[in-house]
């Protein structure tokens, strides 16, 4: 018998959600279906006790009226498949039974935000810190994060971008095979220790950016289960990198999957933005893909950060035909490598420097504003720089590769772009990289090369934030040298701010003659002296592999 058309009551959403008190909606898109039925803690599990009506657009959906407390529901499909709900803000993993039954709260009083006085910061404003809550903390939840806000805040950090936090079987992954879009992983602590994260952060002047993978789902999540592969509307025919089923961003189910996630995070959770993983892998034409997605989320909230992942040939064009804000700039990263490691580094060489220059401006690889290239020396995606510098060159010990990552962090914080850090990148944390579980050694901290390269970094962020000629599209290369690897350029905004940061790539002490852009004092803040500047140009002393940056006053 087919089931009776009902119009949905207005403003029903897919998932579980409490309407009115004690009133419980119900509601899967899933047309086609013969039945749906919803089955849990409230009616003992019977597949035949709550039917579900579907309207005009293929939602089944249904009212209970429930007692205060928490309830496990699933839903059956046609009288035989059971699905976890696809908007299952929590989950509970039963032992034995592939399909996790979600779990919706009945009666719970709404979480009181006290972020009210969050004001959000320009991106070419900011110091990003990427994070992996497992890792980042002893502890490896939201609750380890929270505790050391403090510790960030004094570094710099004014805005930290997560590793995917929703759910996944097991205690321990990197989020990248995502099942449950709206479920908070509860080894990390769940939904509320989440948000008492995000409004602790926000208390700081700290936002939170959330890494979003849109490319693919994995092959077992509960849209998978929805339909035969051939006959899913969430899916394309295309393959990825990893073997997962491929979202389908040309389809309007998937597009409503996305709009509803995106307004999920940022109005449930108070979120500031998103990275999105694998831009490459969704790609846009003006209407759907990317070009929906970005869209979509600033619909929702005009001024969250866009970034993207985008590492094919031209990064930035995905931040020029899209409201994305900005991307990875992976050749950044990539060229400075090769100088750092006195080496040839995935087809980049060694002393080119003006393949530096070309990296540290921004409009060298084709961005259009110095907000748009997210600079970065280290991410989750790649071996530590110290560790790596090693591996690549047997010369470098392992105070030589400290001494590089300082000289990187010189670059990072004074070319133009937005800098990002890799958590424990402050200290020296080196251990290989793995999928497996890699806690932060903040035992380092402690040692003499940790505290003086924590110190570095912080004393760039605070230069970065304080240094008006850093936030702006004013640079100018004024000396570069490639058989000395060496680079100078200068950074000014219109109000009188002006830098000039000297890079030396080699390993021995360089003397460069550098033409000052006016004469005056300026405070070299690296080793706290002054410089004197006449008309003349000036020669300076620049150490092995390391750099000066001198700031008028």
């Amino acid at each position: 018998m087919a089931a009776k058309v009902a119009q949905a009551p207005e403003g029903v959403m897919s998932g579980a959600w409490e309407r009115e008190r004690g009133c419980v909606t119900f509601a899967l898109w899933a047309p086609w279906k013969k039945s749906v039925h919803v089955v849990g803690d409230f009616n003992n599990w019977d597949a035949k006790a709550d039917p579900l009506r579907i309207d005009e657009s293929g939602l089944w959906w249904g009212e209970k009226q429930l007692e205060p407390g928490q309830y496990a529901y699933q839903f059956v499909l046609d009288g035989e498949t059971y699905v976890a709900d696809p908007y299952a803000q929590q989950l509970r993993w039963a032992d034995g039974n592939p399909e996790p039954h979600a779990l919706v709260d009945v009666g719970a009083q709404p979480y009181q935000w006290n972020d009210g006085d969050f004001g959000i910061k320009p991106l070419n404003e900011l110091v990003i810190y990427e994070a992996h809550i497992g890792d980042f903390s002893p502890e490896g939840s939201f609750q380890g994060l929270t505790d050391r806000l403090d510790y960030l805040a004094n570094l710099g950090v004014d805005a930290i971008e997560l590793m995917p936090v929703q759910e996944f079987p097991g205690d321990h992954s990197w989020g990248y095979n995502p099942a449950y879009f709206f479920a908070v992983e509860s080894a990390y602590g769940g939904n509320t220790a989440f948000k008492q994260l995000v409004d602790a952060a926000h208390q700081k002047g700290i936002g939170i950016i959330l890494d979003m993978v849109f490319a693919h789902t994995t092959a077992d999540g509960p849209i998978s289960r929805l339909y035969p592969f051939d006959q899913n509307p969430y899916f394309s025919s295309g393959t990825n990198p990893w073997g997962f089923p491929s979202l389908d961003h040309w389809d309007d189910a998937t597009k409503r999957l996305i709009r509803d996630i995106q307004d999920f995070w940022l109005t449930e959770y108070h979120i500031d933005g998103f990275r999105y993983d694998y831009v490459e892998g969704i790609r846009y034409d003006g209407v759907s893909g990317m070009s929906f997605i970005a869209w979509a989320a600033k619909q929702c909230k005009p001024h969250a950060y866009l970034i993207a992942e985008d590492i094919v040939q031209d990064p930035a064009a995905v931040v020029r035909d899209t409201e994305t804000d900005c991307s990875w700039h992976w050749q950044f990263n990539k060229m400075l490598r090769a100088q750092l490691y006195e080496n040839e580094y995935q087809g980049n060489n060694y002393g080119d420097m003006a393949g530096v220059a070309r990296v540290l401006s921004f409009d060298g690889d084709g961005y259009q504003d110095n907000a748009q290239p997210i600079n970065f020396l280290e991410t989750h995606d790649e071996d530590r720089l110290i560790r790596d510098a090693q591996n690549c060159n047997p010369q470098i010990d392992e105070a030589g590769a400290t001494r590089k990552s300082m000289l990187g962090a010189i670059a990072l914080f004074t070319a133009q772009g937005v800098p990002m850090l890799y958590h424990g990148q402050e200290f020296g944390a080196r251990a290989e990289k793995t999928v497996d579980v890699s806690k932060l050694p903040w035992e380092y901290l402690e040692s003499d090369a940790g505290r003086a390269l924590h110190a570095h970094y912080r004393t760039l962020a605070y230069m970065r934030h304080t240094v008006g000629a850093l936030h702006t599209n004013n640079f100018a290369v004024l000396h570069q040298d490639a058989e000395a690897k060496t680079i100078v350029y200068q950074r000014w905004n219109d109000h009188g701010s002006l830098a000039v940061v000297a890079l030396n790539f080699s390993p021995a002490a360089q003397q460069i003659s550098i033409q000052f852009p006016g004469a005056g004092t300026y405070h070299e803040w690296l080793h706290d002296y002054d410089e004197h500047v006449g008309d003349d140009p000036v020669t300076v002393d620049v150490p092995s592999s390391f750099g000066k940056v001198w700031v008028r006053s």
